[in-house]
């Protein structure tokens, strides 16, 4: 085929060529590019959750860790807690038995302290007396 040929095809081709013709033509390429567009957003779409599946399985594996954490946290609070009441209910009974000896000791010591000043004072005077000579 001569170069002359081709443009005569090429113009009997564009002149036989109907308003139907030209609109089929014109729909195939804008479906063509809706087709594009479509598949350029799957793709976009695709990538996104792809990206969103990889945070919340990092997200999982973030939870998970810290609610293990928490978990040991809690416990170890909860003993702590029953030692601070163990050593509570200690020093209580430790100030019941400090007051109780309290009691008893000067229950126990009080009177005959009380006599031996009383005696001693007495002593003092007679002494006095007796070195004044006003002895009775």
């Amino acid at each position: 085929m001569t170069a002359a040929m081709t443009a005569a095809m090429t113009a009997a081709m564009t002149a036989a060529m109907t308003a139907g013709d030209v609109i089929a033509v014109s729909a195939a390429v804008t479906v063509a590019v809706l087709v594009g567009v479509l598949a350029a957003a799957l793709v976009a779409l695709s990538s996104t959750l792809r990206a969103l599946r990889d945070t919340a399985r990092a997200l999982d594996e973030e939870a998970v860790a810290l609610v293990h954490e928490l978990r040991v946290t809690v416990r170890e609070a909860g003993a702590e807690v029953e030692r601070v009441d163990r050593l509570v209910a200690s020093a209580e009974r430790l100030g019941e038995a400090v007051d109780s000896a309290q009691r008893i000791t000067y229950r126990t010591l009080a009177s005959p302290v009380v006599k031996a000043m009383a005696f001693g004072a007495g002593v003092s005077k007679a002494r006095e007396r007796l070195r004044s000579g006003k002895a009775s």
